[in-house]
């Protein structure tokens, strides 16, 4: 993977190049040869490589911005990264020298008011087919970026030293590159080959947004499990079952929040969180499931939804359906109350730390036993349709989960 990457980094700059830029200097004990040296590339090689253009709105991205972040054929623009916090930067630099012996070192420091992106490293002069020749220099940052998710900003100026067998150390100055635009995530973002994933600028700062939002009434230093239920119940606190969002439209959800009828279903919601955890990277595995139960196994959750083709049932006069009733239904899952019917709960499952927490979607619980989530729930029950009323009302019930005067059970311990 790395020699693959190497090749393209050199392919890429063995074309025609820009002769504009760079420096000549004379070496002392050479008849003196005049040298010149240039800055041609810097591809910053710890990033994700995974960032894409932004489209015209968060649904859509243009094509991915390329690997190589700067060249002197573009000396005016650095494409944007992302990087995982905490972590160190790593880079690569090409150097294009005229007459400088084979073999030769030359020492890059970079300086920057940001010290993670202050570097140095070493290189050796290798041919590049005839003159000028090459020096690929690898750079490591002198500090550790920081543990957080934020956007980083760094100007870096950069200076070399050349070490020529029998003279004397020459040093020289290669210019700076501004503008170095990167975004910290918790780690390598998931699913960006999908359009809905796919990393973009846009995209991310909507996910620092809403993060940043839903952390307010956090804990100070939040644990991955903390995070994933502080965003899980603040989007949560929109929560309309008559509003469904496929994953390829659920950065919309959000616009929902301001309708009359507030809000969106609980697999929207679902959807939603899951693209922002994709984008930044979320430790830990991150999946959707929905969850029911059978009439013959009311404490078991399935995973999956209630197929209504199979759930027919005749009683008295009645064909009914099966349905798991909410805190919506005028007799709170009851015979004879209407509304409040689900085919299923929509949740998000995350596996960390060899543990499993299941949060279910329009709620602000958590639970490590999938059987609970049926319990945020009032009733399983037979239901039938009013074609005047345009509603479903409650014929039999089949089990009560949290009977009227109780709440759903408590949320499982947050580490």
């Amino acid at each position: 993977m790395f020699r693959i990457g190497f090749i393209c980094f050199a392919a890429f700059l063995m074309g025609s190049v820009d002769a504009r830029g760079g420096i000549s200097f004379t070496l002392d004990n050479s008849k003196n040869r005049m040298v010149q040296a240039r800055m041609v590339a810097l591809e910053f090689t710890s990033d994700h490589n995974l960032m894409c253009r932004d489209g015209s709105d968060l649904l859509s991205h243009a094509g991915r911005f390329p690997d190589v972040e700067w060249s002197s054929k573009e000396p005016n623009f650095v494409a944007p990264m992302s990087h995982t916090q905490g972590k160190t930067v790593e880079a690569r630099i090409l150097i294009h020298l005229t007459w400088v012996p084979l073999g030769s070192k030359i020492h890059v420091v970079g300086h920057s008011a940001n010290e993670a992106f202050s570097f140095e490293g070493t290189g050796v002069v290798e041919e590049l087919g005839g003159d000028p020749r090459k020096a690929v220099v690898l750079v490591k940052g002198k500090k550790l970026l920081p543990a957080q998710m934020r956007k980083m900003e760094a100007n870096i100026h950069w200076m070399a030293t050349l070490e020529v067998p029998g003279e004397n150390a020459k040093p020289f100055d290669l210019g700076s590159t501004e503008g170095i635009l990167c975004f910290l995530t918790r780690g390598t973002p998931r699913r960006g080959s999908e359009e809905s994933s796919a990393v973009t600028q846009m995209r991310i700062r909507e996910a620092y947004s809403k993060l940043a939002t839903a952390l307010e009434v956090g804990p100070e230093n939040p644990s991955a499990v903390a995070i994933v239920h502080s965003l899980t119940s603040y989007c949560g606190k929109w929560y309309n079952p008559k509003v469904h969002m496929e994953r390829d439209v659920a950065w919309r959800v959000p616009t929902t929040w301001r309708a009359r009828q507030a809000g969106a279903s609980c697999i929207s919601i679902c959807n939603y969180c899951s693209l922002i955890f994709d984008q930044i990277g979320m430790e830990g595995a991150i999946s959707q499931v929905e969850i029911w139960a059978s009439p013959e196994q009311p404490t078991m959750a399935k995973i999956g939804g209630v197929d209504s083709e199979d759930f027919f049932k005749n009683i008295g006069p009645y064909q009914c359906q099966l349905f798991l009733a909410d805190d919506r239904n005028t007799r709170l899952g009851q015979v004879g109350g209407w509304g409040g019917m689900n085919h299923y709960e929509g949740c998000i499952v995350y596996h960390y730390n060899n543990r499993t927490y299941y949060f279910p979607g329009g709620t602000d619980r958590v639970y490590e036993d999938k059987n609970t989530v049926l319990y945020i729930f009032r009733t399983l029950v037979w239901a039938r349709y009013d074609n005047s009323r345009k509603e479903w009302q409650v014929v039999q019930v089949v089990k009560t989960y949290t009977p009227p005067r109780n709440g759903a059970p408590a949320n499982c311990e947050i580490p």
